[in-house]
């Protein structure tokens, strides 16, 4: 159980944060962040005037009407040894077999937004060459929520790079 809910990602971020967790429901798509989720320095319950990490973290996108594979697309690119990059489809089944199964991690990069949907350019990395593979996530969304217990003062933006 998340102490904090929050529905609006004015002052979150899930920028260099990576997912080590995903559960499919009927209508939700969620992802836990064992290392948490950043929140900005003018959210009101960040007192300590710094963007600060969260502890464990879980962020729910809430689908609309349609199965999961309906509302959420996620494409992975591998590089051929000819030079060439190839765009495969992963179905919503297989990324969370990778990332709960296989112990990848989905780290998400860039968010872009429009009407109902959020595409996010992430990488899916793993423990051997080559450790990560660029992809792209959408998700059409009527709601995101973000969840966590506490920030944490130590784990500052400077912190997380040295320490990373």
């Amino acid at each position: 159980m998340y102490q904090f809910i929050e529905n609006s990602d004015k002052f979150i971020s899930l920028h260099d944060c990576r997912a080590t967790g995903m559960t499919v429901g009927d209508r939700v798509i969620s992802f836990t962040f064992a290392d948490g989720i950043y929140i900005g320095k003018k959210h009101p319950r960040n007192t300590y005037g710094k963007t600060l990490r969260t502890d464990e973290a879980r962020v729910d996108f809430n689908l609309p009407v349609g199965t999961p594979d309906e509302n959420v697309t996620c494409y992975v690119f591998f590089e051929k040894k000819n030079g060439r990059t190839v765009r495969k489809r992963f179905s919503v089944g297989k990324l969370m077999k990778k990332i709960n199964d296989k112990g990848r991690k989905l780290e998400f990069l860039y968010a872009y937004k429009g009407g109902d949907t959020v595409v996010y350019k992430c990488m899916l990395w793993k423990k051997k060459k080559p450790l990560g593979r660029e992809c792209i996530l959408e998700i059409r969304t009527d709601g995101t929520s973000y969840r966590w217990n506490e920030i944490c003062p130590d784990k500052t933006v400077q912190a997380l790079k040295k320490g990373s």
